[in-house]
């Protein structure tokens, strides 16, 4: 018999597969091709009982269903690959599920990176899937739902981040035009640099002509320089370099991500991780050493422990010294990555000018009083350190027109609104690619114009939104509490904890959302818990099966297989 290893992404079956075999394990592999349950796309039938069960989560692909099944039967021992994000907890556990009466205690694979040493070291940490993992994503999926379903009428969408991230323009728009100031330093060091949105008291024209102002040198500040060095981005930070160097939008900076990480080329993407273990550092300290750029492992941030995943790196031989923009999206988001990380490696000190001498030159081109002051208040600062691949030596002042949907991405993640798995994304439907992610979707609806202004149906939909929703922190919160986990939740003989945790979390929110979202499933009656693999078979009931294979089989957990087993 062989051990079976199941994914999501049937394009990665293959790849998987060769890199198994190269290692010495004998696995077949196979794909669910995403989410193997989901929830009704019309919101108008909410689906969850008043014991806040999905009640109407269903098969997506029964076939697929069928297919892991009929292989897990054959299978010694199987393993489940799914990413190691929240969305992968869920699948997991619905294929343990699934499978519950044939391989009652499946395993679960973390793959960080489609290499050999990170399969290696995947199996080296496989665990037991775990209920407790899914609760999360379970849970939002829940609140999100109803939130969704009975907030949303007479065509105006309520979601739980779509409406915080439409409340937050609202209140604070963001600004997609920045302009970089560029004066000459009086100790004839590197000049100096502001860089500051074009918010009042500046404009469009004012911008344009500070631009062409020869400013005079600047002194050194009083205050000491502050060494410092810069982590690794996650993956947020990684896609707004992405817009704002390679003009990427999120959604092709998340598919390109994607596709190196299938390709060995890059490690898991959808990390939030702003840190590298030292262990995978070994793995590019070589390469980065050989750049021709002063570089320390030791200076690079280590990755927190709560952290699942390291922030994406490259993996494999690097080509730092070519510019990114003339790569190619994947192989120059790649460089740009690996350029980033060489400058994770160096200190570097701020030093600060004096601004006033700025501030009183515009003053004697005729500037405004306000220009003048907010310009000599800018942050002018210079980096004192080694040299850094795609470093400006000598930069000028300009004005930036930013991606609009890079600038709503940034805000997105700075508020915590959404997460790297709903930023960005695409579904392909008839051979035409539809958007699925927060930041195209929002942006498609028209709500803002250019500049991030209300339009006439973005001011109709505020108005048609309940005020907390608009509020940003709300949202947070709800994501935030998806994590918690509740005494006693994992144990209750009749009610799933991502149920539980759901009820809790909507009790304690505000009445105005609070009472709604009661009122919609208050006449709703329990529903029994589903058997998942009642369809395939003649059966009494899950928890019956899993119990019952349980007592026959062993009656502890079993000890994890080591590479000699396969």
């Amino acid at each position: 018999m062989s051990n079976l290893f199941i994914i999501e992404a049937p394009k990665k079956c293959r790849t998987l597969q060769e890199l198994l075999e190269k290692i010495g394990v004998t696995a077949k592999v196979a794909a669910t091709k995403g989410h193997l349950y989901d929830m009704p796309a019309s919101l108008q039938q909410l689906g969850v009982d008043k014991g806040f069960r999905d009640f109407e989560r269903k098969l997506i692909i029964p076939d697929i269903a069928r297919y892991i099944r009929e292989l897990a039967a054959e299978a010694k021992h199987v393993y489940v690959a799914t990413d190691a994000d929240q969305e992968g907890d869920v699948i997991a556990w619905d294929v343990a599920e699934l499978i519950a009466d044939i391989h009652p205690d499946p395993y679960r694979v973390r793959l960080k990176g489609m290499d050999e040493d990170s399969i290696r070291a995947a199996l080296d940490e496989t665990t037991l899937v775990n209920k407790r993992d899914a609760v999360p994503g379970r849970t939002r999926a829940i609140v999100d739902r109803m939130i969704g379903s009975v907030f949303s009428k007479d065509g105006v969408a309520v979601g739980r981040v779509s409406t915080g991230l439409l409340g937050l323009v609202k209140d604070n728009p963001p600004c997609s035009l920045r302009i970089r100031l560029v004066a000459p330093s009086k100790d004839g060091g590197r000049p100096w640099i502001a860089e500051t949105n074009v918010v009042d008291p500046l404009d469009g024209p004012t911008a344009d002509k500070l631009v062409k102002v020869r400013f005079p040198p600047l002194a050194v500040g009083h205050t000491a320089p502050k060494p410092y060095t810069r982590p690794p981005g996650n993956m947020g930070d990684i896609m707004v370099r992405a817009g704002d160097e390679l003009n990427m939008s999120p959604a092709e900076a998340s598919s390109s991500l994607q596709r190196l990480y299938e390709a060995g080329r890059m490690t898991y993407p959808r990390a939030g991780s702003r840190g590298i273990s030292k262990s995978a550092l070994r793995k590019v300290h070589d390469v980065l050493k050989k750049s021709g750029y002063e570089f320390s492992a030791d200076k690079v941030s280590e990755k927190k422990e709560t952290d699942v995943h390291d922030a994406p790196h490259p993996i494999g031989k690097l080509e730092i010294q070519l510019d990114p923009a003339k790569q190619g999206f994947d192989e120059g988001l790649r460089t740009l990555v690996a350029r980033d990380l060489v400058r994770s490696g160096q200190t570097h000190a701020v030093q600060l000018a004096i601004g006033d001498v700025a501030g009183r030159h515009l003053a004697s081109l005729g500037f405004p009083n306000k220009v003048c002051d907010f310009v000599a208040k800018l942050y002018w600062r210079r980096e004192e350190g080694p040299r850094y691949p795609g470093q400006e030596s000598w930069p000028k002042s300009a004005v930036i027109e930013r991606r609009q949907d890079t600038v709503l991405l940034e805000v997105a993640k700075e508020y915590g609104l959404g997460r790297p798995s709903t930023w960005a994304g695409e579904v392909v439907v008839d051979g035409v690619r539809k958007p699925t992610g927060i930041i195209d979707k929002f942006l498609a609806r028209k709500l803002v114009d250019e500049n991030f202004k209300l339009t006439a149906k973005g001011r109709k939909w505020v108005e048609a939104s309940p005020p907390l929703l608009l509020d940003p922190r709300i949202s947070a919160y709800i994501e935030d509490a998806c994590e918690k986990t509740l005494s006693g939740m994992m144990d209750h003989p009749e009610r799933e904890p991502w149920e539980i945790l759901a009820e809790r979390i909507v009790s304690v929110l505000p009445p105005e959302i609070q009472q709604p979202l009661f009122g919609a499933i208050d006449g709703v009656p329990r529903h029994p818990k589903e058997d998942q693999t009642a369809q395939f078979r003649k059966t009494t009931t899950l928890d019956d099966i899993m119990q019952a294979t349980r007592e026959k089989t062993y009656d502890y957990a079993p000890a994890m297989p080591s590479l000699t087993d396969y």
